[in-house]
């Protein structure tokens, strides 16, 4: 890999974990709102759902960049 690919790489996985954080803040507001009425509202859920399933695959983009610059050292 050259140092344009480790740049590139380096700029997807910041990328990736600005997402993480900026999920992380809206799955709280939202699991917040959603157990505050009581009831729970499958618009909301599914949102939730949704925004969990781009975090794992953010984190798992993460941590194979992170395992493979371990490896390579």
């Amino acid at each position: 890999m050259n140092a344009k690919d480790d740049a590139t790489d380096e700029a997807e996985v910041a990328w990736h974990r600005d997402q993480i954080a900026k999920n992380q803040t809206i799955l709280e507001e939202l699991e917040a709102g959603n157990t505050a009425g009581g009831e729970v509202f499958p618009e909301t859920q599914a949102e939730i759902e949704r925004i969990k399933a781009q975090m794992s695959q953010s984190e798992l983009i993460v941590a194979a960049y992170e395992k493979e610059r371990a490896d390579q050292q």
